[in-house]
């Protein structure tokens, strides 16, 4: 690698796994005043490609940069609707199509007692795989069976790449401008690209927030969650209309599960062809032999965080098959028994410890600054906020600090709700005490602070 043309800058790179070099100085400040004109963001999933759009909106050449190569695999994986990710269409999704399925109540189950409680409050679902078909069509006009006819370039846009199959290896950042170094995972072939400000929203495991060496602080909840999902034609006319226009909860033996419909990746929102989406938490201690068995996939590799789709060992699902029949009310029993490819993930939190760096020329957002426990199923929403936070920073009606430091008040608030949520749910009583009242001190904190 040939020395960097740019004089009194910070060279970053990445050194072997859990290791970081680094030679920095104290940069000039990033002036939001002065709109940046090129943006590089690192990680193509949701919050990625709403920072990517946004900018292109505002005018701005934007180059996103994803590790995964093709079109990311969704999971048929469900996600809130919140007001931050609704407000952020409406400002700037161009395709006109629906983009969620309201849901009118939730009902929550006991044990095998299908409808002991329900809480009419309306919320709003979608897909992940779905959503992000939206937001590519709108970013650089990916074409999907989502949406067959990306729309056109606004006026005013600025451009649009995205680059598939690009692993960040390291960055240099200096007083005028950011390059972001990256290897084609096909060819091992070194490119590098430059811009006036670069986002990192590479999630959990972000290398944005490695290079720049942001300390993080990670922990494991001590419990995991089994996902799988099934085509609403493929169950009983009962169990259809259980989970229809509801959100189901299940409380069971500590642990409790989460159902619902949700659109296809390709965009079907007609009842019956759509998919009910499933996520059971069940407790798994940590370095036990049950985590070692069920981490294991079906060709011997050992997996950290999520066994994939398809490689769940036959044995190991047959447990939970098993459960389900035992524990869970039968509509719900129904749905696991008839999931496709079911898969199981780890759950946990994971905290930045600042969300700017270089005076504001690297930024980190999403599940890269905060990625907490899913159960209030905010992950998009934090992402959309991010969005319209850093707009007010970029346009000079907000400091960075600002921004900053509603990111952590929201980023605590939301970690702390989860925990309630899920040690309330999994009957973890001192857990949940101890969530709560923590949660009500910070909400109590945040009023006095703020007036």
């Amino acid at each position: 690698m040939s020395s960097s043309p740019f004089p009194h800058e910070t060279k970053i790179q990445l050194g072997p796994p859990g290791t970081i070099s680094s030679r920095r100085r104290r940069l000039p400040p990033f002036c939001c005043r002065e709109m940046a004109k090129s943006v590089l963001v690192v990680g193509g999933s949701l919050t990625g490609l709403m920072h990517g759009l946004q900018h292109k909106r505002l005018g701005n050449n934007v180059t996103i940069i994803e590790q995964d190569s093709g079109e990311r695999v969704s999971q048929d994986a469900g996600i809130g609707f919140g007001d931050n990710v609704a407000s952020f269409l409406a400002k700037y999704d161009a395709t006109g199509l629906q983009a969620s399925i309201p849901n009118h109540a939730r009902r929550i189950a006991y044990y095998q007692r299908p409808d002991v409680y329900r809480i009419m409050k309306p919320l709003a679902l979608t897909s992940w795989g779905y959503l992000y078909r939206l937001l590519r069509a709108n970013f650089d006009g990916h074409a999907s069976a989502a949406c067959r006819d990306p729309p056109a370039a606004l006026p005013g846009d600025g451009s649009a790449t995205f680059l598939a199959g690009k692993k960040v290896v390291g960055l240099d950042v200096s007083s005028s401008e950011v390059t972001v170094r990256f290897v084609d995972v096909a060819t091992n072939k070194e490119e590098s690209l430059s811009a006036d400000l670069l986002i990192g929203a590479d999630g959990l495991r972000s290398t944005v927030r490695k290079l720049v060496g942001a300390p993080t602080r990670e922990r494991y909840a001590g419990y995991v969650a089994w996902r799988g999902s099934v085509k609403e034609s493929l169950v009983s006319k009962e169990t259809f209309e259980y989970f229809s226009d509801w959100l189901c909860l299940n409380i069971t033996k500590r642990s409790y599960l989460v159902g619902y419909a949700i659109p296809t990746d390709g965009g079907n929102f007609t009842p019956g062809e759509r998919l009910i989406t499933f996520l059971w938490y069940r407790n798994l201690a940590d370095d036990s032999a049950e985590m070692r068995e069920t981490f294991t996939d079906t060709n011997g590799a050992y997996h950290q965080t999520t066994v994939p789709r398809g490689l769940l060992r036959p044995e190991v699902w047959a447990r939970v098959l098993a459960a389900a029949k035992t524990e869970a009310t039968a509509p719900f029993a129904e749905v696991i028994g008839a999931a496709r490819a079911p898969f199981v993930t780890k759950i946990g939190d994971a905290f930045s410890g600042a969300a700017s760096f270089h005076g504001g020329r690297v930024v980190v957002v999403g599940d890269a600054f905060a990625s907490f426990r899913p159960h209030a199923a905010a992950a998009a929403e934090q992402g959309a906020l991010h969005a319209r936070l850093l707009e007010d920073v970029y346009r000079g009606d907000a400091t960075l600090d600002d921004w900053e430091r509603e990111a952590r008040v929201y980023a605590r608030q939301m970690a702390l709700l989860n925990r309630v949520i899920g040690d309330f749910c999994r009957g973890a009583v001192f857990p949940f005490l101890s969530a709560f009242f923590s949660y009500v001190g910070f909400l109590l904190w945040q009023k006095v602070r703020r007036r």
